[in-house]
């Protein structure tokens, strides 16, 4: 009784224990405190319930406890941390890094081996780690079908992949499959990129003789997924009892091509929408239209 009493109330909390701590409810504690490193408000009342469940006190109790402990400091409505408990957001921001480096090694692993089942599951387990069961640098949580898509991807023979050989087209569609994975897209750096993709990169480009390869290869695989994602979204609203119309929408920023710009805001029946994406887009991102199912509920207001 005295040990829980102490845990509880206690005020002589072990950083570096709880920084390393394979407890949940331990090292929730500085996930926590690394909110405020670099100063904000407490969450709103919804948020601070969530974080009351992982952590081994109320939340409020436990921002006292920091402030106490000199760990958080408190300027009118916003919270910082201190030098004092730095070191311990350094300690478990380490582990979280050495985490992500593995679970990328294995989801990676899993995509090569065509397993798109094993690889999501690999995601779902390492995001349940987290305090709030999310990590802070991935997409939105995946639908129970969504490996189905993403392995799509790397089964995938379009024409986005002219120009590359059979090597670098299976590099990119894995690639481009991890990233739709995570649900969230990152260039990658140049020397990770195989030479064989490098030089397809550099052959496709025509009269560009420097060019900016890990963005090229970004986009490629932005619009592979796309291309996979549209798809779906085709199929539902085709199946679908609620859905006769569908919508592009194209990306209509300054990269937008006057092509793909004709079309934005435009809809059409289902069955007649036309395919994406526009061959004819002479964007340097290339076609980023995407298809956007239009309700009945939506054409019969008003």
């Amino acid at each position: 009784m005295m040990s829980f009493l102490k845990r509880l109330f206690g005020s002589n909390l072990d950083g570096e224990a709880l920084a390393r701590s394979s407890q949940k409810d331990e090292y929730a504690q500085i996930a926590l405190l690394a909110r405020f490193v670099d100063g904000a408000p407490l969450d709103d009342a919804k948020r601070q319930q969530v974080w009351s469940r992982v952590l081994p006190r109320a939340y409020a109790d436990q921002i006292d406890l920091f402030v106490k402990q000199g760990w958080l400091e408190r300027d009118a409505e916003i919270y910082r941390t201190t030098v004092v408990g730095q070191p311990y957001i350094d300690i478990y921001r380490e582990r979280l890094d050495r985490a992500k480096d593995r679970v990328m090694a294995k989801v990676r692993a899993a995509l090569a081996a065509r397993d798109a089942g094993e690889a999501l599951n690999i995601r779902r387990t390492y995001e349940a780690s987290y305090p709030l069961g999310k990590a802070d640098w991935t997409g939105p949580a995946p639908q129970l079908s969504y490996s189905a898509l993403t392995r799509r991807i790397l089964y995938l023979d379009h024409w986005l992949l002219d120009g590359f050989s059979s090597e670098s087209a299976t590099w990119l569609k894995e690639y481009a499959a991890e990233q739709h994975l995570w649900g969230v897209y990152w260039r990658p750096p140049l020397q990770e990129i195989p030479d064989s993709v490098q030089r397809d990169v550099l052959s496709i480009s025509g009269g560009d003789s420097r060019p900016d390869i890990p963005e090229i290869v970004y986009w490629k695989a932005r619009q592979l997924a796309l291309y996979v994602d549209n798809q779906a979204t085709w199929q539902r609203c085709k199946g679908g009892d609620h859905v006769r119309r569908i919508e592009i929408v194209a990306a209509n920023d300054e990269f937008t091509c006057e092509r793909c710009r004709q079309f934005h805001g435009k809809e059409y029946l289902v069955d007649r929408a036309p395919e994406l994406p526009h061959r004819t887009c002479t964007s340097i991102r290339g076609c980023r239209c995407r298809y956007e199912p239009v309700l009945e509920s939506s054409l019969n207001a008003g």
